[in-house]
């Protein structure tokens, strides 16, 4: 128990030096003192980097840390999806998300059919010692097709993916999501020049992680005074991650059924887990108590959904990320080439344009005529 206790107050300590390096760059930004910048890429990445300073040190670093570390990364990231549940309410997503569902639709399937497929080509070309597993491909396939980081902590225990396969992941959807965070707001004036909806719309489904679309969609709120265009990417947001719900079971199914062609061993994780159907319960009993006008109104249902959410997205969540750092050796991150950054990039190269052209296309057809923000 000591032990692990170890392990648990060092990811706890990584995770607070993640929080506040976010934090910083949100005040830098000047972003109403809010960071664009997700406190998860950084936790992992200083795990990682921690866990480095002890190489010469690995057998006491494993022994003193890493069974606690395991433990973070396994429970906390279960324990932090599910309780994520409650940042997402139907109350809110309103018009704006019945308008943009055949979008969110297709950029989520294309994320989901195209990520393997690009993964299977990359892997002939650049051969097995490129780090392609089929376990990457799926990672890749949530996080960049879904909610980035959230979706790879999601899926990460239903496959049985390593610490390495999810440092992998996360750093692509870190990476790939950060520069969509600041290249899209000018990419979407340029698509959508009145702005409003349709622009909204599409920061909503091109790029990763919440976090950086909040990052986009205050960016060009500020850039071009479009407070219509903020409100639309959040929400578009958080109905993507709404189908984060189906996203794992589907992707779980197909990697359990490759495994069963291959003649893969019996022993597999659950293939609906039970913190997935924890995290839908969380979304139904957040939606039910909105719709409950004496609960609604009741301030203590509002701190109580917004505690829940916030400790799950800024605690939970950057300290289970900060584990797998810490849970990955030397020896564990050697070798890790450019081909996964390879898929990771055309992946997300395939969602912008979907999501572009889908938006295009639902603006010409009159979809997003007369909403106003939800």
């Amino acid at each position: 128990m000591a032990t692990k206790a170890a392990g648990v107050a060092l990811a706890l300590a990584t995770c607070a030096l993640a929080t506040a390096t976010s934090g910083a760059i949100g005040r830098v930004a000047n972003r109403d003192g809010a960071s664009p910048a997700p406190a998860a890429p950084p936790a992992i990445a200083g795990g990682a980097l921690l866990r480095r300073r002890f190489r010469t040190r690995e057998a006491a670093f494993a022994r003193i840390f890493e069974p606690g570390a395991r433990a973070c990364a396994d429970r906390g990231l279960k324990l932090g999806i599910a309780a994520l549940g409650a940042k997402l309410s139907l109350r809110e997503i309103g018009e704006t998300a019945t308008a943009a569902a055949p979008a969110i639709a297709a950029t989520v399937t294309t994320g989901l059919a195209a990520t393997p497929a690009l993964r299977r080509a990359a892997s002939e070309r650049f051969g097995p010692a490129s780090g392609l597993t089929r376990k990457v491909g799926a990672l890749l396939a949530a996080g960049t097709s879904v909610c980035g980081v959230t979706a790879i902590g999601g899926l990460a225990p239903a496959i049985g993916a390593s610490q390495r396969e999810i440092g992998v992941a996360v750093a692509n959807v870190a990476a790939y999501g950060t520069l969509g965070m600041l290249a899209y707001p000018w990419a979407a004036k340029r698509l959508f020049p009145e702005g409003g909806v349709p622009a909204g719309v599409f920061l909503g489904l091109s790029v990763h992680d919440t976090a950086q679309v909040v990052g986009a969609g205050m960016t060009f709120r500020d850039a071009f005074e479009d407070e219509m265009a903020f409100k639309a990417a959040t929400v578009t947001k958080l109905t993507r991650n709404l189908t984060l719900a189906l996203a794992i079971p589907y992707l779980a199914y197909a990697f359990r059924s490759a495994d069963a062609g291959a003649g893969a061993a019996a022993k597999r994780p659950a293939l609906v887990p039970g913190f997935l159907i924890a995290f839908v319960a969380m979304a139904a009993l957040r939606s039910l108590g909105d719709a409950t006008e004496s609960v609604r109104d009741d301030a203590r249902w509002k701190r109580f959904h917004k505690a829940t959410g916030d400790f799950a997205s800024n605690v939970v969540l950057p300290t289970s990320m900060a584990a797998v750092g810490l849970c990955m050796s030397a020896s564990a991150l050697s070798g890790v080439g450019v081909a996964p950054f390879v898929v990771g990039a055309c992946a997300a190269t395939s969602v912008g344009v979907v999501a572009a052209c889908s938006v295009k296309a639902l603006d010409a057809a009159g979809a997003f005529r007369g909403i106003g923000a939800s």
